[in-house]
């Protein structure tokens, strides 16, 4: 999968967490992005009633993000979807497809906000059911200050530092090594400045109860990774890391980001345990849940 960043699709409900979102899309001219699509979504309840609702003031934040934008050098389109009971998942994959944006650039609330969910049902609804890559900005809860007990929405990582190091999880199904090409076509390009590569040999391998077989097992693992390794550029290939870890996925992937000052975390959205009716896999949807940088999901090839 050859994936191009450079028209990015992005869902803004004009939260205090849209501001963060726009305010971090010119970083992502690192990655290519050259134009933007907002899109924001109302959903107008039915009363029964005929009753006027007015959209201005969503036309006007609109208006000012792209004001703000073009300053920073970006195209900009915006696009108001309102109607009755207008379902924000829906419309939001539907203006994607409509602009033929490239991507799809969303937030999501972080794990200090458990009693709202840990991650936003419209971020989760979109991350199922895309046909386009889907780069989630985490944004969670900090205090203001030390003297202040007041919390304000922050980004848990920056944008502008993203392309640093980029971790690549792999389970070697088709749809981890559809998220190895995006890595490849971005090293290509020269945006990457490191490159790593985490496995994690579930503990539910037979084979790992045999202290041979389980050698066997990394051994082949290895051999595999060293040749994604040997496929970088020559600007990463040298100082591109291997991981091989034993445990539960999710938590081994989360556990590797953390200890390896990663910046962006790549892998596809379900792998080998993929059910169909499930789109985002259980390894998937933790990483989201629970890694502090931002996660690029790559979705299954489907029909």
């Amino acid at each position: 999968m050859k994936s191009t960043f450079v028209h990015a699709l992005v869902a803004l409900d004009q939260s205090d967490s849209s501001e963060l979102i726009v305010n971090s899309l010119p970083q992502f001219k690192k990655f290519g992005t050259k134009k933007v699509t907002l899109v924001t979504v109302v959903s107008i309840p039915f009363t029964g009633e005929k009753v006027e609702f007015n959209t201005e003031n969503y036309s006007k934040k609109l208006a000012e993000y792209k004001s703000r934008l073009e300053k920073e050098g970006l195209i900009v389109e915006t696009d108001l979807r309102s109607g009755t009971y207008y379902y924000a998942p829906t419309e939001i994959l539907k203006s994607a497809k409509e602009s033929d944006a490239d991507f799809v650039i969303i937030g999501s609330r972080g794990q200090s906000k458990v009693q709202e969910m840990l991650l936003g049902s419209t971020a989760t609804e979109v991350l199922q059911r895309s046909r386009l890559p889907v780069f989630l900005l985490n944004i969670d809860m900090k205090l203001e200050n030390e003297e202040s007990d007041e919390r304000v929405l922050t980004l848990t990582n920056s944008v502008d530092s993203a392309l640093n190091h980029v971790m690549h999880a792999t389970d070697f199904s088709e749809t981890a090594d559809r998220a190895f090409e995006v890595i490849q076509h971005l090293d290509q390009e020269g945006k990457i400045d490191k490159i790593s590569f985490v496995h994690v040999q579930g503990h539910h391998a037979i084979a790992l109860k045999d202290p041979l077989s389980r050698e066997e097992l990394t051994e082949g693992s290895q051999n595999r990774l060293d040749e994604m390794r040997n496929s970088l550029s020559d600007k990463t290939r040298n100082d591109a890391e291997i991981i091989i870890t034993f445990g539960t996925p999710g938590k081994e992937i989360i556990q590797a980001i953390e200890e390896n000052g990663v910046t962006l975390i790549v892998m596809g959205s379900q792998g080998k345990g993929f059910v169909h009716e499930f789109f985002l896999g259980g390894v998937s949807t933790k990483v989201t849940r629970f890694s502090k940088v931002p996660v690029l999901l790559i979705p299954a090839k489907r029909d």
